[in-house]
C-alpha cells in the first residue's frame, strides 16, 4: 500500500505483503483517519490493485453495512475495523 499524506508531496510506501487483500484495505482504512491527499494498493510487482476511489468506496459501503450498536453485537464491532 502507498500513501501521500495531506501536507507532504512524498510518497510513503508501506511494502507489508498481506496474506488477504482484505488486510491492505483495513490498514488502508485506518490510513484513510489521517485524510491522505491519495491513498492506493499494488500487488506485489508494483501493480495497481486498489485506487483511491475504490478504497473510499470501500469503506464508505462497510459502514452503511455495519451493525448499529447494541450490547449484543458489541464484541463484534469491536472486531471489526471500520472507518
Amino acid at each position: 500500500m502507498k500513501w501521500i499524506p495531506k501536507d507532504q508531496e512524498v510518497t510513503i510506501d508501506h511494502s507489508t505483503r498481506h496474506e488477504h487483500p482484505s488486510q491492505a484495505l483495513e490498514f488502508a482504512c485506518n490510513v484513510l483517519q489521517l485524510m491522505p491527499k491519495r491513498i492506493w494498493i499494488e500487488d506485489e510487482k508494483g501493480v495497481l490493485h486498489t485506487d483511491h476511489q475504490a478504497i473510499v468506496s470501500r469503506i464508505e459501503s462497510d459502514e452503511r453495512t455495519a451493525l448499529p450498536f447494541s450490547p449484543e453485537n458489541a464484541s463484534a464491532s469491536r472486531r471489526t475495523n471500520f472507518c
